[in-house]
């Protein structure tokens, strides 16, 4: 298989890594959204089967986690 990059995205990456750097970056960067597409795929099955999450709740917990105020208008 093989990708294109535009010529500014590869221009990005040099300049965060320099040329000798592009694979690692960009092996590092396929793993991460292997990792989310799962977590994706775990989120909705979760949902499939328990509905999707309450906002407000989702507002409260992060609100605990993050010693915040709940927003509750706040997309989770």
């Amino acid at each position: 298989m093989s990708v294109t990059l535009t010529a500014g995205t590869l221009q990005a990456i040099r300049e965060r890594v320099g040329k000798r750097g592009v694979s690692a970056y960009l092996e590092k960067a396929a793993q991460r959204q292997i990792e989310r597409d799962s977590l994706d795929e775990l989120i909705a099955d979760f949902d499939k089967v328990h509905g999707p999450a309450d906002p407000e709740a989702v507002a409260a917990k992060r609100a605990r986690l993050t010693g915040g105020a709940t927003n509750a208008g706040v997309a989770a």
